[in-house]
């Protein structure tokens, strides 16, 4: 039986990765554990979301199974995981693992005492700053609490996006966050018995508020602009451009990129802060004798905009690569070492993953699948992976469907997308009406029909009335989509 340690960062770009290449963002201790292990290229978030994405981690279900679509402070929509569906940490537990959770949570109102773990015990999001655990840090290590220097704002009511924050790297959240998870090490491995550690950071998120020296770490000049910062949104959906109407103020002028660069480098320094203490959390796991009996999962809930497409900020409810392009590690004791896995994953089989690693057979109703059999045997892998979005703010219903080439989107009441990603890494050019891709429409159409079915998901049949069978239904006569 494994010890299982889990890292998962919160809203981290793909490219917000040292190893990963083409950006300033030094991620060193990642970058390492990435070449002790596998580097899931292709790893995707099942909705880029943090309340909905968190839950279907801890559960290994669909957020169309447990519930939570959005975040609960946006929606009465199931605020907590229900009580009826197993946790990870429950199933673990039931097989005599110790588990735990420090850091952030965001995953209902149940607090992780309620869900199988022992840590840091928060409802939904909670700021680190305001817990009774994090003023017990500051007077331990005989510090002040730290203060904001903010450095852009946004969104109507001008909330901070990026500053700089005072005091040194032992009064920071991400160093809190570290230190707590380093104590529960301790605590297990006095305890002997097998464990399950989730640590939880709750940066890069914005806003992205990194301490010296990390604050000036990276120059804004050697950030190269996105390459879709000047998107037009020509044939893209409206949304596109009402997002970034609600963030810059609808009539407003775009930012400009270097007020974006500026952001951009205080989320690449906070990034490379949150490495470091991710380096000290191995560093206790290798000075414990740990290492060579723990597998380490690092992976992140869903990506950030940072100032692609026009400027915009945080998440949507876009399915653009920005957002559901994630970073993936896996390193297991005796495992394959400095290789890259290019099959289409998703944060969602990190629960499988787990179970699997524990010899904790896995349900057969999750969704979620183990990578282990993948890594032995690529060949039975699904060449596509599927997103849900239910939006950002308010309800919306959105799927996404990418192969190892083209994404198409699914946008009820408005346009579709279809992308080549390969010769349009931007998703600058929608081909949705471009006659010469219609087969490859009509092949992603019909597996994400397949998927929907397969898995429940009840807008697989509106995508079948309007596109699937010409004979019953065209775009004439087809019903509309309920809202």
């Amino acid at each position: 039986m494994s010890n299982i340690l889990l890292i998962m960062t919160d809203q981290q770009r793909y490219d917000a990765f040292g190893r990963h290449g083409g950006h300033v963002c030094p991620t060193p201790h990642l970058d390492q554990l990435a070449g002790q292990g596998v580097d899931f290229r292709n790893a995707y978030t099942c909705t880029a979301l943090c309340t909905p994405a968190r839950a279907s981690i801890f559960t290994g279900m669909r957020p169309h199974r447990h519930g939570m679509l959005v975040n609960s402070m946006h929606h009465e929509s199931a605020r907590s995981i229900p009580r009826n569906m197993p946790t990870i940490a429950e199933r673990l537990g039931a097989a005599g693992y110790r588990c735990g959770l420090e850091g952030k949570w965001h995953a209902g109102d149940r607090p992780p005492s309620q869900c199988g773990f022992v840590g840091l015990d928060t409802r939904g999001y909670t700021d680190a700053t305001t817990t009774p655990e994090y003023a017990e840090h500051l007077s331990r290590f005989g510090l002040d609490r730290p203060r904001v220097k903010a450095e852009g704002v946004g969104w109507e009511r001008n909330l901070t996006l990026a500053g700089r924050m005072s005091g040194p790297v032992e009064g920071s959240v991400p160093f809190f966050v570290a230190q707590r998870s380093i104590d529960r090490l301790d605590d297990f491995a006095a305890a002997g018995a097998p464990f399950f550690l989730a640590c939880c950071f709750w940066g890069p998120h914005a806003p992205y508020l990194p301490c010296e020296p990390y604050a000036s770490m990276v120059d804004p000049a050697d950030i190269e602009p996105w390459g879709n910062f000047h998107d037009r949104f020509e044939n893209k959906p409206a949304l596109y451009r009402k997002y970034r109407d609600a963030f810059i103020g609808e009539g407003n002028e775009p930012r400009s990129w270097d007020e974006v660069a500026r952001w951009a480098a205080l989320c690449f320094g906070f990034t490379a802060q949150i490495d470091d203490q991710i380096g000290r959390i191995l560093g206790r796991l290798e000075a414990r004798g740990l290492a060579d009996d723990t597998a380490v999962l690092f992976t992140t809930d869903h990506g950030d905009l940072a100032g692609a497409h026009g400027g915009m900020h945080d998440k949507s409810a876009l399915m653009v690569q920005e957002l559901y392009h994630i970073p993936m590690v896996m390193r297991l004791p005796g495992g394959p070492a400095g290789t890259t896995c290019d099959a289409l994953v998703s944060n969602l089989d990190v629960s499988a993953t787990i179970l699997d690693l524990a010899g904790v057979k896995a349900h057969q109703d999750l969704d979620s699948r183990s990578l282990l059999p993948l890594l032995r045997d690529p060949g039975h892998w699904p060449d596509h992976a599927v997103a849900q979005s239910w939006g950002n703010h308010f309800l919306c219903d959105v799927r996404m469907i990418v192969d190892h080439r083209f994404k198409y989107v699914f946008r009820p009441g408005d346009i579709d997308e279809l992308y080549d990603l390969d010769r349009d890494p931007w998703e600058m050019r929608n081909l949705i009406d471009e006659p010469q891709h219609r087969p490859v429409l009509a092949e992603l159409r019909r597996k994400l029909i397949a998927w929907c079915r397969d898995h429940e998901d009840p807008i697989g049949v509106y995508i079948r009335d309007l596109y699937g069978d010409r004979t019953h239904c065209t775009l004439a006569n087809a019903q509309p989509y309920p809202t």
